[in-house]
């Protein structure tokens, strides 16, 4: 009924959540915080359709979107990168004659499989954490990478969380299926950089043996990818050949568009260093926090070691120009319940320190995020979250397909 009434009103749903989020606050977790997942889904989706092109890569998807109005198979005939996902879905969204759909979806997808994670591990995990833990991790999950950005980036991110969830089906929920192999496939066919978090996926058994020393493989990403790149004819597969092309562009790209247009952004260096601080203070706790009595390390759980191997990477990309750091960044974000539920497990006062330090750093920069929102914004998109309506969405996809 929830996911229902979101739907229609996403503004009345969002209030709704708060209330029970709020109510909560100070009592023990409520039972089944999983129905929550697919309302907080449409609330997210929302905002990607009330998202301002012309801030974001958004403004080139929908400038592409005409090249999807002929023949689907012509289209996979005329695509040399194979990207037969993104063919669909920009052409069923072409289709609909609201370009706006895109974002919607991206919105959907993204958070519906990060508030499923978060909700399902929560339920795992009930007897361990406080309702202040959980709101904690969601100002994580929205607050330090704002939902606005995440949306606009539209593939990249939609590509790297699905590979996330195939990993949470497989290693935490045991589900070995079909659906979940179509989730570590799929991927691959929506952007070319999906390689590199499938790579990850087969690694990341290193990261569990390597402990401290894997940290180490970050000094030596540039050397990777420039040697790759070198031998890339000898490279197995267009997929994998497709992906070191682009990791080489990004890791070369220092003059000229965006490469140039950041370069001298300031928030751009806050971003930067508020996210090197967050991965570097995260994996100190996940390698160093142990309890000893019971031989219990962060690195041993369940899937820890996959987000560490995305730390890294996000730190041998630091110093790219362009946003490769940012996108391993969003993944450690969002993923924050893979490793702080097991670090909130431990309560050893020098955890509870350094977890304070982090809390406080959080604030700061959930508070400077949502003024950057609003200087972006304005009030221009609060008003149209607040008029939004998916039977407003239903009219304008049936109205551009009738016409």
């Amino acid at each position: 009924m929830l996911a229902l009434l979101t739907f229609v009103s996403p503004v009345v749903g969002m209030v709704i959540i708060f209330v029970i989020l709020s109510y909560h606050f100070n009592k023990p977790i409520p039972q089944n915080l999983k129905k929550l997942t697919i309302p907080l889904a449409f609330c997210m989706a929302q905002f990607g359709y009330c998202l301002n092109p012309d801030l974001s890569d958004l403004t080139r998807y929908y400038a592409q979107m005409t090249q999807y109005s002929g023949y689907l198979n012509s289209i996979f005939i005329n695509d040399s990168q194979g990207l037969y996902i993104r063919d669909v879905l920009m052409y069923l969204v072409n289709r609909t004659g609201d370009e706006r759909l895109l974002a919607y979806i991206v919105g959907f997808i993204i958070y519906g499989i990060v508030f499923y994670i978060l909700f399902d591990m929560v339920e795992r995990n009930r007897e361990f954490l406080t309702m202040q833990e959980v709101t904690f991790m969601m100002l994580i999950i929205l607050g330090i990478v704002l939902p606005t950005s995440t949306i606009a980036n539209v593939r990249n991110i939609t590509a790297y969380m699905m590979i996330s969830y195939a990993t949470y089906r497989d290693i935490i929920q045991k589900k070995k299926n079909l659906f979940t192999i179509f989730l570590y496939i799929a991927p691959l066919f929506l952007h070319t950089a999906a390689i590199f978090m499938l790579i990850i996926r087969l690694l990341q058994v290193i990261a569990k043996k390597a402990g401290t020393w894997c940290i180490a493989l970050a000094l030596f990403f540039p050397l990777l990818v420039n040697t790759a790149y070198e031998y890339i004819e000898l490279l197995p597969g267009k997929l994998l050949q497709s992906g070191v092309q682009k990791a080489y562009v990004y890791l070369n790209w220092t003059d000229g568009g965006y490469a140039s247009e950041i370069q001298g952004n300031i928030m751009n260096y806050v971003v930067r260093g508020y996210g090197a601080f967050y991965i570097l203070l995260v994996l100190g706790l996940i390698v160093f926090s142990t309890r000893k009595k019971e031989v219990y390390r962060i690195i041993d759980q369940p899937m820890v070691s996959y987000v560490v191997l995305v730390a890294v990477s996000a730190l041998g990309c630091l110093y790219i120009t362009t946003g490769a750091f940012w996108r391993f960044e969003v993944i450690v974000m969002m993923l924050c319940p893979i490793y702080l539920i097991p670090i909130f497990k431990l309560r050893t006062q020098k955890v509870k320190s350094i977890l304070f330090i982090l809390f406080i750093s959080v604030m700061a920069m959930v508070s400077l995020n949502t003024v950057i929102y609003f200087l972006e914004n304005g009030l221009s998109m609060f008003g149209k979250y607040l008029t939004g309506s998916g039977f407003i969405i239903i009219y304008d996809v049936v109205k551009g397909i009738v016409n």
